[in-house]
């Protein structure tokens, strides 16, 4: 209350906690002031601390952060303070990550764009609002777009939220409390900030998002709402055992209620706008997990205990929305996208089912993450669009996992921009595929129906320590690191290292095994060109570096004619031969890794591509859109000709 008052400068500097309970109450007298039991020195100790930052526009930004119910708890305030450690160890455990306010803008600014533009004040519900970041972009958004906007108005009839935590909801209202008292509000001009606080709660409930769904209801709540918020204004109503208030409304506002429409009457047939990021956590044991499962398509494949919360949040999005009428956007972990689990597999069927238009941005976690240094996740960002009379399919329309830098941050999301992907025949179940622009969707529908695998031409598939690979020199072998970045780490057996100061890594690489050695050496040029790793990026996570990925690459050597098997032989010898030279020794936690760098020799990348583009009848002209692919992935947006250090490679 004191924080609020003093930041939109109704109270003055070292105003004591009392002055800020009366101004936030007005004349409406609680039967008990909690202030009052704070002693004397108490006030001017927390005083003293509240007057320690600026109240400036950078408070009014930070205060979704500022209220965080569990404190703060990040990497940084954990090293500075341990006592923080449990703050932060209590949103893991949750998977409460706050959403910044760049991408809270974003999603919001998409949805509020794709809103039917017949509806006034769209019905905006976040079902995992925490302290109210969209709820509060949501309304930053539309007072830019209407200057002379009603704020309190506007939040009253447009902005809802859930939350499981009661400390959230708290903080989520006054949050909006601020924003709706920040246009201007002078003592005595309309109900005091207690009653706006009230009035606004009316919208905010404590309570788990997945036992709503929206169901048909032949009762008005509305008019008891109404009511309600009319004693409000000019009175103190006590709260009775239902929920907020009695009013004569015995279910109005309890949490047990499935309808949707019974907790917030204006949300009957459905929110206009679902936007919000729900928790990165498992399910964990419920007594409701069978009924669960029966609404949710994502919980369909069973342990409902193990499964993720997210998806069922990514469901949210039509099943709390309003049928023919509606837009939504939720940011959520990439694994939505390339996740082979059955969860993430019935999720994505489900997201093709549900129909409307569908886009997914997806971003890396270096060299800068979405959420900030402090929480490195892989994320993507989701959005939909329904209207009446769209196909029962999903239209699905995609982008590239994006890299960027701090100082691009400012402009990331003006530079997101969406890709129709082929439906005829193209299935999303395994993986929702990560491309930019309309030819590397045509090249990528022609392959996704291929049925020539690499696995064909393997006669072993398996995994060894990297100390063993010295070990099978002479052996028709190639080897995958279980990791990449900005090129797939493929090499054949090798000498042990001159210099080796080090134990070997203990993570194991990938280790396919071939009939001969001229098919080992096909497997390494295959497996070292762009278009692997071009494929890599498209259907991955940008790290990890699967067996099920290697094995079912669309090619294999037999898509070539004899003439062009020999040159890929050829090829194959020459880049092992020349990336053996520019070998690269890490040492990480005392043990090393060894990586060969195929871009060390892009003239013969070059050839092994153009082979392969033909093999596969893909127009060549692609070659060039990989070279620039593989460039701008390794260098955030540098051109080759830009960057010293490709330059020197290239020559």
């Amino acid at each position: 209350m004191r924080v609020i008052g003093r930041s939109l400068g109704f109270l003055r500097a070292g105003a004591s906690l009392h002055d800020g309970e009366a101004w936030f109450l007005g004349a409406i007298r609680p039967p008990a002031l909690l202030s009052h039991a704070v002693v004397e020195f108490a006030d001017r100790e927390a005083v003293r601390a509240l007057e320690s930052f600026p109240y400036d526009d950078d408070l009014r930004d930070l205060l979704p952060y500022v209220l965080d119910a569990h404190g703060p708890g990040s990497r940084a305030s954990v090293m500075k303070d341990p006592d923080t450690r449990h703050a932060r160890q209590a949103k893991r455990a949750a998977g409460v990550f706050y959403t910044p306010s760049d991408v809270a803008e974003y999603i919001a600014r998409e949805a509020l764009g794709d809103a039917d533009q017949e509806a006034e004040c769209p019905r905006v519900l976040d079902p995992a609002c925490g302290s109210g970041v969209f709820l509060k972009a949501t309304l930053d958004l539309t007072r830019r777009r209407r200057p002379d906007l009603n704020r309190p108005d506007f939040a009253e009839r447009s902005l809802y939220g859930i939350d499981v935590s009661p400390l959230a909801i708290e903080a989520a209202c006054f949050v909006l409390l601020h924003e709706c008292l920040g246009g201007g509000r002078v003592a005595g001009d309309g109900p005091s900030p207690w009653s706006r606080w009230h009035r606004l709660r009316c919208n905010l409930c404590t309570a788990d998002a997945l036992t709503f769904e929206v169901v048909p209801s032949h009762q008005d709540d509305s008019n008891v709402l109404a009511r309600l918020r009319a004693r409000l204004d000019d009175e103190y109503v006590p709260p009775s055992d239902d929920g907020l208030a009695s009013e004569g409304a015995t279910t109005l506002f309890q949490s047990d209620q499935r309808a949707l429409g019974r907790m917030f009457p204006a949300l009957s047939p459905g929110a206009d706008i679902v936007i919000g990021n729900p928790p990165y956590a498992r399910i964990g044991p419920r007594s409701d997990a069978a009924a669960l499962a029966q609404r949710f398509a994502s919980l369909s494949s069973g342990n409902t205990a193990g499964s993720d919360i997210f998806p069922l949040f990514i469901e949210m999005m039509w099943r709390l929305s309003r049928p023919g009428r509606s837009s939504s956007g939720m940011v959520v972990p990439l694994s939505l996208a390339c996740s082979r689990r059955p969860q993430m597999v019935a999720v994505r069927k489900a997201i093709r089912a549900s129909g409307g238009r569908w886009r997914f941005a997806f971003f890396d976690r270096e060299p800068h993450a979405l959420f900030g240094e402090e929480v490195k996740t892989r994320n993507t960002i989701a959005l939909r669009r329904e209207r009446s009379g769209d196909a029962s399919g999903a239209a699905i329309e995609t982008g590239p996992l994006r890299r960027w830098t701090s100082r691009q941050r400012p402009r990331l999301f003006d530079t997101v921009e969406f890709t129709p992907i082929e439906n005829d025949g193209l299935s999303i179940g395994s993986g929702i595929p990560k491309l930019a622009g309309e030819e590397s969707a045509r090249v990528f529908g022609r392959l996704a129906r291929r049925t020539a695998r690499l696995r064909d031409m393997c006669s072993s598939i398996g995994s060894c320590l990297p100390e063993e690979v010295s070990c099978r020199r002479g052996q028709a072998s190639v080897f995958v690191a279980g990791t990449a970045y900005n090129f797939l780490n493929v090499f054949r057996p090798h000498c042990k290292l001159p210099d080796q100061r080090a134990p070997w890594s203990s993570s194991k690489v990938i280790a396919l095994g071939f009939t001969d050695e001229d098919e080992a050496t096909r497997g390494f040029a295959l497996l070292s060109s762009r278009i692997s790793y071009w494929l890599w990026r498209v259907n991955e996570d940008g790290f990890h570096v699967t067996r099920s990925f290697l094995t079912e690459l669309p090619f294999n050597d037999r898509i070539f004619n004899e003439a062009d098997r020999a040159a890929l032989t050829g090829l194959g010898s020459r880049l092992w031969g020349e990336v053996q030279t520019r070998q690269i020794v890490s040492i990480n936690g005392d043990r090393q890794t060894v990586a060969y760098r195929p871009d060390a020799s892009e003239g013969v990348r070059d050839e092994i591509d153009a082979l392969l583009l033909g093999a596969l009848d893909i127009s060549p002209s692609f070659l060039e859109y990989l070279q620039e692919f593989t460039c701008t992935a390794a260098n955030l947006g540098e051109r080759r000709e830009s960057h010293p250090r490709l330059a020197l490679f290239a020559r």
